[in-house]
């Protein structure tokens, strides 16, 4: 299995930063999602004779909002959505009792566990588990989908979610300790060397590359006195939104390929443009912006 594809198992996550802000400025006018009324819609889809997922939701006191729901469909594949991290030893619990050989460990702020806690797995499954992303529309919270079917005897899947809203999954083989708490190091700032080029002030300011061709893009592009690299995205099922990367290639792709976004490539403490816009592309066209999660206007307000 490549780095690039291990990405997608869940072994690394890829945050944007300033798509993260985006998000947490437009999240507090969003309504928040009730896993409530997805229940009363299973429920009219089974008295209707349809195949529907069931949602097994726990509810802390006080807020009425549900702390996570677990839903495994007819073929064995289990979605999970986490607001509140704190009841990690009854998400665990919904999660095996639908198929899921978990552990789910939280760490309050500023703790992690100790490691090794038992053998990782390097020949993961592509499709077993995608990594953990963001709720749209929800400052707070995770979603991630499982495929119970491609666990092997013996495998353990470790979700360990910290108070600051940090995530990691790891697939172990053999026995897995505890999660003994230690002190955590300092965080590092990590900032990608590239940035969105599609808002003011950036290389492509004015111009929205969003669900345009290659063949509509790149002209524009070349007319700026830029260079292209290509970012191949890979969706997970159901483009539910988040994506990894396959690979990033100068050879060109087809003309007729999709573009999600732009990347202007960056250098030094400055963030110097180095004239280089790497396209987020796929081959297919897809319902939806996977890098938004939807309609990029959704996240970035038009004129940004």
């Amino acid at each position: 299995m490549t780095t690039s594809e291990r990405r997608l198992a869940g072994f690394e996550e890829r945050q944007l930063a300033e798509l993260k802000e985006h998000i947490a400025a437009r999240s507090t006018a969003a309504p928040a999602r009730r896993p409530r009324g997805r229940l009363l819609l299973a429920a009219a889809a089974v008295a209707a004779g349809v195949c529907a997922a069931v949602a097994i939701p726990a509810v802390f006191g006080g807020g009425g909002e549900s702390a996570y729901a677990v839903t495994r469909d007819a073929n064995g594949v289990v979605y999970a959505e986490l607001r509140d991290f704190r009841d990690a030893a009854g998400l665990s619990d919904q999660l095996r009792r639908l198929g899921v050989p978990a552990i789910v460990d939280y760490t309050p702020e500023g703790k992690m566990c100790r490691e090794p806690r038992g053998k990782h797995v390097e020949d993961i499954p592509r499709d077993l588990y995608h990594v953990p992303e963001s709720i749209p529309g929800e400052k707070h919270g995770w979603r991630m989908r499982i495929d119970t079917r491609l666990f092997k005897p013996g495998q353990t899947f470790v979700w360990t979610i910290g108070k600051n809203t940090s995530t990691s999954t790891i697939l172990m083989e053999g026995p897995v300790g505890p999660c003994e708490l230690v002190d955590a190091p300092e965080p590092k700032e990590i900032r990608p060397p590239y940035r969105l080029a599609t808002t003011k002030g950036r290389s492509l300011a004015g111009y929205r590359v969003d669900e345009k061709t290659v063949g509509e893009v790149v002209p524009e592009i070349e007319k700026r006195g830029l260079k292209v690299v290509y970012v191949i995205m890979a969706l997970p099922p159901g483009n539910p939104g988040g994506f990894g990367e396959l690979r990033v290639q100068k050879a060109p792709v087809g003309e007729d390929w999709t573009v999600w976004e732009a990347e202007e490539v960056i250098e030094g403490p400055e963030d110097t443009p180095t004239g280089v816009i790497r396209l987020l592309v796929t081959k297919e066209h897809h319902d939806r912006n996977p890098v938004y999660g939807g309609p990029r206007d959704a996240v970035i307000p038009e004129g940004s």
